[in-house]
């Protein structure tokens, strides 16, 4: 009896015959996957140079120009604040880190424009008319009589408050901010300085300086200077023995005593009303009308440096200390009167 033939064998090839061609299969898949990595990392690798390369060109511009700038020479000068900008303490923050409101105008230079005085001005109406402080103006300008202000003059005004300063040897720029409690890059900017080296004489504006009481009342002229500035008090206004009688008399001012030709100066601005030589116990004699019912006299005199009708500035020279009259030794009698009525000179003098 015949069999069929067994088709084991065949099965068997057939699997033997078909797993080669499965591997095959996976290992052609796996080289086309495999062959595109390399592919898209030469993609990549050619197109990251050109940017860098790029990036890098820019950059060597940048550090030519640079270079450039250093050779030849070219540069900006700071501001005097950039400059001094270490010497400004940081302005405290608040809670929240807030920084705090700076007023930059301080740090600017002055401008000042020009205003002709009309007929009825008075220097408190300029002030407010230019919405300045009185004492900016009368610092900014050489005003004789404050109560004489003359249509036609000329004054300057600042677009800021503030006061003029004249160095004085031995002084800085740093002593001096110091003094007004004021910046020094905002003295250096208002003035349009580069350098914090300073004359003697140089005149400074100081932003948002204030005159004290004391200034202001000689400005305004409520306040009379003294007429000389070294000198020994020898006696008071008031009932004193008189030095030749030995009586009690009224001393009708004080006496200030020096060396005969010391320079004596007009206690305040005004109008010479009288010069006499040898006026009885006054020796030479001067008096000064300074309006508003005050006047002042200067008395024992060496000699005179203005006449009468002059007008004299505050400070201006009138006349040399001297040891004429009824005298005890070289010395100035110097009197006050308003109204016509003696006053004691102390209450005038700052």
């Amino acid at each position: 009896m015949s069999s069929e033939p067994s088709l084991a064998p065949f099965r068997t090839e057939s699997r033997v015959v078909s797993e080669p061609r499965r591997f095959a299969r996976a290992r052609r898949r796996y080289r086309r996957r495999a062959s595109g990595v390399p592919l898209c990392r030469l993609a990549v690798a050619l197109a990251v140079p050109p940017t860098v390369v790029i990036a890098g060109y820019l950059l060597s511009l940048l550090g030519y120009f640079d270079l450039y700038v250093s050779q030849v020479g070219i540069s900006i000068p700071p501001t005097a604040t950039e400059r001094l900008l270490d010497e400004v303490p940081t302005a405290p923050s608040r809670g929240g880190g807030e920084p705090l409101s700076m007023d930059n105008t301080a740090f600017e230079r002055i401008r000042r424009t020009e205003y002709v005085v009309r007929p009825g001005d008075t220097i408190s109406e300029i002030a407010v008319m230019f919405g300045l402080d009185t004492g900016t103006l009368l610092s900014m300008n050489p005003i004789e009589d404050v109560r004489r202000l003359l249509p036609g003059t000329r004054l300057s005004i600042p677009d800021r408050d503030g006061l003029l300063h004249a160095v004085q040897p031995g002084e800085s720029l740093y002593s001096i901010a110091a003094s007004y409690g004021v910046g020094v890059p905002a003295i250096l900017d208002a003035n349009d300085l580069d350098t914090t080296v300073l004359q003697v004489a140089d005149s400074l504006f100081i932003p948002g300086a204030e005159m004290d009481e004391e200034e202001y009342l000689l400005a305004i002229g409520e306040l009379l200077n003294w007429p000389l500035r070294n000198f020994r008090f020898t006696s008071g206004y008031g009932m004193r023995t008189d030095p030749f009688t030995g009586e009690w008399r009224m001393h009708t001012g004080i006496d200030l005593a020096n060396a005969i030709g010391t320079p004596i100066g007009a206690a305040r601005g005004g109008r010479v009303v009288h010069v006499e030589a040898s006026a009885g116990t006054y020796g030479n004699l001067v008096i000064i009308d300074h309006g508003g019912g005050t006047r002042t006299l200067y008395a024992h005199l060496d000699s005179f440096a203005v006449s009468t009708g002059q007008y004299v500035a505050p400070g201006q020279l009138i006349g040399r200390m001297g040891n004429t009259g009824r005298s005890t030794g070289p010395h100035l009698h110097f009197s006050v009167t308003r109204n016509g009525r003696w006053e004691d000179p102390l209450k005038h003098l700052p």
